[in-house]
C-alpha cells in the first residue's frame, strides 16, 4: 500500500510562516517509518494532518490514489488520551463501539489486541493504576484493535525506561508487518536500531531531505543529515 502526499501547504491561522508548501511525499507499507527532525518543524503537524485532526489549506492525502476512508488511519498522540474514567478493556472498544461493530466481533477484536501488546492481564485496570509503559501498549492495542492499515505515533517512547522503550518497538515491529506505521521521534539512537525507513525532515516551510535505512550503517548518513539538516529553523 501507498500512502501519497501531493502538494500540501498548510499554516496555523495565528502565523504567517508556512510549515508545509506544495510539500509530496509516498509512504509505502506494509514498513515502520521513523520520521526525525528539528523540534517545530512539523513533525507533529504531519501526522495530525494525516490523520485528519487537522486540514490542509491545499493539497491531498490519499491512499493508494483513493481517499482515506473512515477508519482507515489510527492516531496515538505522545499522551496517549486513554479516558480516565474507562478501564482499559473499555478505552480499548470504546472506538469499535462508536464504529458500531458487532459485540461478538468486538470482544474478540479486543481480546487479541491486549493480548498481542501484552497487557490483557491489565482488562480491568484503570489507566491511571498503569505504568507510562503499560499506558503506551494499551493505547497501541486500542490501534491495533480498529484494524486500521496506517498507524500514526507521536513521541511513543517518550518517559519511558529503557526496558520499556524496547519492547516497545518489538511491538511496533509487529505492527508494522501488515500495516505502514509511521513513527515520530526525537530519540536518534532509537531510530538507528531500528530496521524502518528513516526520513529527515527539515527547512520552513519543511521538506523530506534525506530518507536511509535505518540499521547496521545507517550512523553515517543520520550524522550527515544532523550535521546539515538540524541547524535549519
Amino acid at each position: 500500500m501507498k500512502l501519497y502526499i501531493e502538494d500540501l501547504t498548510f499554516k496555523y491561522a495565528q502565523s504567517n510562516t508556512y510549515i508545509f508548501d506544495s510539500f509530496n511525499h509516498v509512504f509505502e507499507g506494509p514498513r515502520l517509518h521513523i520520521i526525525l527532525g528539528p523540534n517545530g518543524v512539523g513533525k507533529t503537524t504531519l501526522l495530525k494532518l494525516i490523520a485528519g485532526i487537522l486540514n490542509p489549506l491545499r493539497g491531498f492525502i490519499t491512499l493508494e490514489g483513493g481517499s482515506l476512508s473512515k477508519g482507515s488511519v489510527s492516531y496515538v498522540p505522545q499522551d496517549n488520551e486513554l479516558l480516565p474514567w474507562l478501564s482499559v478493556y473499555a478505552n480499548v472498544e470504546l472506538p469499535l463501539r462508536i464504529a458500531g461493530i458487532d459485540g461478538n466481533e468486538r470482544r474478540l477484536r479486543v481480546v487479541e489486541a491486549l493480548k498481542a501488546m501484552g497487557v490483557l492481564g491489565y482488562a480491568n485496570r484503570y489507566p491511571r493504576h498503569l505504568s507510562g509503559g503499560e499506558r503506551k501498549r494499551v493505547a497501541l492495542a486500542r490501534a491495533l484493535a480498529s484494524n486500521s492499515k496506517i498507524v500514526l505515533l507521536d513521541e511513543p517512547t517518550a518517559n519511558l525506561d529503557p526496558r520499556s522503550r524496547e519492547l516497545l518497538w518489538g511491538y511496533l515491529r509487529s505492527l508494522a508487518r501488515d500495516r505502514l506505521v509511521l513513527v515520530v521521534t526525537h530519540d536518534v539512537s532509537e531510530a538507528l536500531h531500528e530496521d524502518g525507513l528513516i526520513h529527515i525532515l527539515a527547512g520552513r516551510p519543511a521538506r523530506v531531505v534525506e530518507v536511509f535505512e535505518g540499521g547496521e550503517g545507517a550512523w553515517s548518513r543520520l550524522r550527515r543529515a544532523i550535521d546539515v539538516y538540524y541547524k535549519i529553523s
